[in-house]
């Protein structure tokens, strides 16, 4: 196509073929057609000489699954295969400035490059929000040496996904709360424990018909002339579901600390705390029928790493149907577990009122945690009087709306908790020690 110069050599010659015409002087209508016959004649033999497809561009990238607060380093290779020089190019990689902060370098580069070169640039990104991201796509544009012509090209497959993680420091911080000496130091929290073989004692009784003979204490049993038996406690590994809800309601407040950031923090927090301490824990993700994502439970420290790659690929998106939700998990879980489900409960009382119905047939714990909407998206937020005014009318007809939800959970033995987002974190912690602590239905 033609290019700026091109088109503004087009745009003289029309004026010089008018004026001419006009004044009826032959002089500028025959400049008039020389120039239009420069520009027009200078398209085809510009696209003969100059074959973008020679051009072979790609990106690289030094990793493709960074932390929040890391940042990713990103090569573009240029090569020309063909035997033309190339006088003018731009190659441009694009990125979305919401999402990614130019930390050094260009994402582009104007050069020229001649016969089978090669040539390359680099840039620096620092992601600005956690989830998965493109990069690209690549553009090639080339022009002729009088910046009459040029020809731009989008490069096939150019697009590359970045898998962004919440921020390290929040992980480290888990890690080290989640780790069994510091919730022993802060919390004084013991494991769930049974009677049973295990390798603590845990008290003495009679021997009744079809006890192990081995587990009699026969010292005791001679102090008292009858059989005394020893009973010890066995640890008891407990498995655990998080369900997030992820429906587009759940992205109200500043981009980096949404309700549903925080709801993937506390799901971090709760699956490290749970797997430091050898219990089963998966996760469940929830919106409308597109979105629902299941990840069974697993075991080990490590499969931290498989929850945090799970739930970095989640974005808030669709309606809540907590009811749909709530009848997909339980056909796929049905094993008796402790239930954490945090959701903001935009969505009718009955609907949630059903929705909750479901889990209580299988004997589930079931816990809420309830992130305010309006402590979320007008926090650290200056408001002015009128402002706060409608905030806080808006606050009162919202909470009116969780107060009848939680008297309907609270009927069916389920407590919802309403967090902001200064004691999201601690709630949830405090709520799962309770939980564990009681030991029930689990």
């Amino acid at each position: 196509m033609l290019g700026g110069k091109g088109r503004t050599l087009v745009l003289f010659s029309v004026f010089f073929l008018g004026a001419g015409f006009s004044f009826v002087n032959y002089f500028l209508i025959y400049f008039g057609i020389i120039l239009l016959f420069s520009s027009v004649i200078s398209l085809p033999l510009f696209y003969y000489q100059m074959n973008v497809e020679e051009l072979r561009v790609h990106r690289e990238l030094e990793k493709e699954k960074i932390f929040k607060d890391d940042f990713v380093h990103i090569k573009v290779i240029v090569e020309n295969t063909g035997k033309n020089s190339f006088d003018f190019i731009e190659i441009r990689d694009y990125i979305n400035i919401e999402l990614f902060r130019l930390i050094l370098g260009e994402n582009f580069i104007s050069t020229r490059i001649g016969p089978k070169e090669m040539i390359k640039f680099s840039y620096v990104l620092e992601p600005k929000v956690r989830g998965e991201y493109p990069i690209g796509p690549l553009s090639v544009t080339v022009k002729d040496r009088l910046g009459f012509n040029s020809a731009e090209r989008i490069i096939p497959n150019s697009v590359t996904k970045v898998l962004i993680y919440p921020p390290y420091e929040d992980i480290k911080r888990i890690e080290i709360l989640g780790s069994k000496r510091s919730l022993n130091l802060n919390y004084g929290i013991q494991r769930s424990k049974q009677k049973g073989l295990g390798a603590e004692f845990y008290g003495m009784r009679k021997y009744v018909f079809g006890d192990q003979f081995r587990l009699i204490d026969w010292k005791a049993s001679v102090r008292t002339q009858k059989l005394i038996v020893r009973e010890f406690e066995t640890e008891r590994d407990i498995s655990m579901m998080i369900l997030v809800d992820s429906s587009n309601s759940m992205a109200g407040g500043a981009i980096d600390n949404t309700k549903f950031e925080y709801a993937i923090r506390a799901c971090m927090l709760l699956a490290k705390i749970s797997l430091t301490r050898r219990d089963n824990v998966g996760v469940f993700t929830f919106s409308d029928k597109k979105n629902f994502n299941f990840l069974k439970p697993g075991s080990g420290e490590e499969y931290f790493y498989q929850i945090l790659d799970f739930v970095a690929r989640v974005k808030p998106e669709g309606k809540c149907r907590i009811f749909e939700a709530m009848d997909y998990f339980i056909k796929r879980y049905q094993k008796r577990s402790l239930i954490f489900i945090i959701s903001d409960l935009e969505a009718s009382v009955k609907e949630i009122k059903d929705g909750l119905k479901k889990l209580i047939p299988f004997g589930h714990t079931v816990m809420v945690i309830n992130p305010f909407s309006p402590w979320f998206e007008i926090h650290e937020i200056d408001l002015s009087s009128t402002d706060k005014a409608l905030a806080e009318a808006i606050a009162e007809e919202m909470m009116e709306h969780i107060i009848e939800i939680k008297q309907q959970a609270r009927n069916l033995g389920i407590n919802i908790v309403t967090v902001g987002p200064d004691d999201m974190m601690n709630q949830v912690l405090s709520n799962y020690l309770e939980a564990k602590k009681k030991g029930k239905a689990f």
